[in-house]
């Protein structure tokens, strides 16, 4: 008997050595619950012994998940900096939607990703791209930019001018959106590690971390990416905002694959400082400080909405709770028109006002010489 367990424990460590030298997937689970399971076990103890030990108040239970937070949030943040990939993007989305659904000292500790990763190398990069397309990057492009313009946890952006399409033709000016090979290869595992980690410490938002799965399943093939954004262009077109309003990069059917995706170059404003734009003019119509707030606001109101079984009809979600909010049932889509309009007229006043204190402080500067 004795020897069949020493058989069978042999065979054990036979078989975890193989999967982890041969299966990915496998070797980057080990890697992640490697790190993630002693905050884990921590938690776990810190609750229960505040809880079944010491019978703390919630306010005392409170207290020391705060310590906790502020003690494993550098750590929880070196890990997904480690594992990279999936995990870098979905650090990057908490750190910017978290509020609410995340305690602040991890929404605090994860806005450095916000930032970007150090890209990867051209030598890399291009051999990324002749393997999706089939071809020579000389064939491709008359110039391409090694610089990266942007680096991110899946994918890196790069400048480059395409050959012209015909003989005669002229250079196309294009951006190029490069994946990274591996992501999509342990994007399965990742997600899996991502959910059990969730379903540990906070259950109750399940229902997010399985929306994280669906919508990077679709973000990771560049084809649907493209797809996205010729539906996008018909249907802004269709209402009349496109292009007097915004402009849609068109998609270079060139080159467009699972991992590679070009786009031509536009200059302008990016999307997210247009969005932080309009997020602070909405707040400010709404009697919030700035757009940090009314995000902070929305996302608790939300996360208390969703957890009280709240559904999605007419009435159901009062989100700012306020009089100013109630628009939104009242008068449906008309009312962030409503509120834009109020944000420009008011910011119109202040700016109208500012101009006439300065007037009458030249003025007084001037009678007073």
């Amino acid at each position: 008997m004795r020897k069949i367990f020493l058989l069978l424990f042999l065979a054990s460590i036979v078989s975890f050595a193989s999967l982890y030298t041969f299966h990915r997937g496998f070797r980057r689970t080990v890697q992640f619950w490697r790190g993630m399971a002693p905050l884990v076990l921590k938690y776990k103890y810190v609750r229960l012994k505040a809880e079944k030990i010491d019978h703390c108040s919630e306010e005392e239970l409170e207290r020391r998940l705060n310590v906790y937070r502020e003690n494993t949030a550098p750590k929880l943040v070196d890990l997904i900096i480690r594992m990279g990939g999936i995990y870098v993007k979905i650090g990057q989305v908490m750190s910017t939607i978290g509020q609410g659904l995340l305690p602040q000292q991890y929404v605090d500790a994860l806005k450095p990703l916000q930032d970007g990763l150090p890209p990867r190398k051209y030598d890399e990069i291009s051999r990324i791209i002749e393997q999706s397309t089939g071809k020579s990057m000389k064939e491709l492009f008359v110039d391409f930019e090694e610089e990266p313009i942007g680096s991110a946890s899946v994918a890196q952006v790069h400048r480059a001018t395409l050959r012209p399409r015909t003989e005669g033709g002229e250079p196309i000016p294009i951006v190029l959106k490069v994946q990274y090979p591996e992501v999509a290869e342990l994007f399965d595992a990742d997600l899996s590690n991502l959910e059990i980690a969730t379903y540990l410490f906070a259950p109750e938002n399940m229902s997010v971390a399985k929306s994280l799965r669906k919508r990077h399943e679709n973000e990771l093939d560049f084809t649907k990416e493209a797809q996205n954004l010729r539906e996008c262009t018909r249907d802004m077109q269709k209402y009349g905002v496109e292009p007097s309003l915004v402009r849609i990069p068109r998609v270079v059917e060139d080159i467009c694959t699972p991992n590679v995706l070009a786009m031509e170059y536009l200059e302008g404003v990016s999307l997210s400082d247009a969005i932080a734009q309009e997020q602070h003019r909405m707040a400010k119509a709404l009697g919030k400080k700035d757009g940090e707030e009314l995000k902070m606001v929305l996302a608790s109101r939300m996360r208390e909405h969703f957890e009280n079984g709240g559904g999605a009809g007419s009435g159901g979600m009062q989100m700012l709770g306020d009089k100013k909010m109630k628009l939104m049932n009242v008068f449906g889509p008309s009312a962030a028109t409503m509120l834009r309009t109020y944000a420009s007229v008011r910011d119109s006043v202040e700016h109208a006002a500012i101009s006439a204190a300065k007037f009458g402080s030249q003025l007084r500067m001037g009678w007073n010489h």
